[in-house]
């Protein structure tokens, strides 16, 4: 017996695999296959996940650890944890409090202690063979902590391709359009499924998260600080916002950093140090985000913005919180010539699935898409443009990888 996991950067899925039948995906929160990569501590060794976390986060005023996007993490060196109430927790940690709670759901649902493990990874964790290496480690010891014994990977580009098995010799272009991740995958569809099948494979930490952070750098964090100038002690020149900073802020998963004590009271330092008239209305602000740990909800409204920008001229950004009261109009021109760099190194990957493999895009016979980034007009009509809209083909947005996972499960030895 296996377990399939689609652990994401946003949302996470599992699948059961048995001898003899055919995998089956398995609801881990309510009716829903779909439990989202979040976890909320509010102390010591008491963990809420998914929607839950959410509730009594906001149920509790966010006092305590939120963490999302944990994935992100797992091929930066620099990143060997967090503290939690007084603990440092390894990310290898922290991943293994959300895939022990995945087993645990899992095993309660099957009835079954199951020991081994198929995870599913992105075609390049880095670009950087030793990070990419060092990712799949982190995530192995991960699964070992959360009770796994047998662990197996294999790529999501490809697991979003086994589904093709048996449509005939088609050549199938996977683009899975993630939270994290963009991944794709060019294979030759048939009758069994082999390494030869894949033509090409590709990969960039640019997706989702990448665009919601480019939004706050570019429109939301100015009320959070962003342009505020100060001069330090002793002396003249007039400095900016500080870049390290910054780039926790415009982060999702980042974010929460800033409220760790090195960070914290440099904070507090520069708003002494401000010299602008509205600067401490920014100010308070930012702190009110990082002391109440609103990114979160922040980030959420990103989000929706993004969303209506992608059928709407305009998006009235608004986030209302005691302490925080943002309202603001993001213009759909403004937004498109913003993300251009975070579109333009998704699709820069693309191309080296073709530039590697020798192979035309008009060879191409079917772009199948999916994750949820791929929901994206900017993205539809970028692939439409390249292979015609007749090829493309929106794939379950969510499920098509976990279901590939437990396809390749079947073929592997208990």
């Amino acid at each position: 017996m296996w377990y399939a996991i689609d652990f994401g950067t946003s949302n996470s899925l599992l699948s059961f695999v048995e001898d003899g039948k055919e995998p089956r995906i398995v609801n881990l929160e309510g009716d829903s296959p779909i439990l989202r990569s979040l976890i909320f501590t509010p102390q010591e060794n008491l963990f809420y996940f998914g929607n839950q976390a959410i509730e009594k986060y906001q149920e509790l005023g966010g006092d305590g650890r939120f963490f999302r996007s944990l994935k992100k993490f797992l091929p930066e060196p620099s990143f060997k944890g967090t503290e939690v109430f007084g603990k440092r927790m390894k990310i290898e940690d922290l991943i293994a409090t959300f895939l022990r709670e995945l087993k645990k759901r899992a095993d309660n649902k099957t009835g079954n202690d199951v020991k081994n493990v198929v995870l599913g990874r992105p075609a390049l964790y880095s670009l950087d063979p030793e990070k990419d290496k060092l990712a799949e480690n982190r995530m192995r010891l991960a699964a070992k902590i959360a009770g796994f014994e047998k662990v197996e990977f294999c790529p999501e580009p490809i697991a979003a391709g086994l589904d093709e098995e048996g449509v005939g010799s088609e050549l199938i272009l996977i683009c899975d359009f993630g939270g994290g991740t963009s991944d794709f995958t060019l294979l030759r569809s048939g009758k069994s499924f082999t390494k030869e099948n894949v033509q090409g494979l590709s990969g960039v930490f640019v997706a989702g998260d990448a665009i919601d952070g480019r939004i706050m750098r570019n429109f939301v964090s100015e009320h959070f600080g962003k342009n505020v100038k100060y001069k330090a002690p002793m002396g003249n020149n007039l400095l900016s916002f500080p870049t390290k900073l910054l780039k926790k802020l415009c982060n999702p998963a980042h974010i929460v950093f800033l409220k760790e004590r090195e960070n914290w009271e440099f904070l507090k330092e520069l708003e002494q140090w401000s010299v602008g008239g509205e600067d401490q209305k920014y100010f308070g602000q930012l702190f009110c985000l990082v002391e109440e740990q609103l990114g979160y909800p922040v980030y959420s409204e990103i989000e929706k913005s993004k969303i209506e920008l992608g059928d709407k001229e305009a998006s009235n950004y608004r986030f209302d919180h005691p302490g925080v009261q943002i309202d603001m109009v993001i213009k759909k021109d403004e937004f498109e010539a913003a993300v251009r760099p975070e579109l333009g190194e998704i699709f820069e990957s693309l191309d080296k699935v073709f530039e590697n493999s020798g192979v035309k895009y008009s060879a191409v016979d079917l772009v199948r898409i999916t994750g949820g980034t791929g929901q994206m007009p900017l993205v539809q009509d970028r692939l439409k443009e390249l292979f015609g809209a007749d090829k493309i083909q929106m794939n379950k947005v969510f499920q098509s990888v976990v279901s590939g996972l437990g396809k390749y499960a079947q073929n592997l030895p208990n």
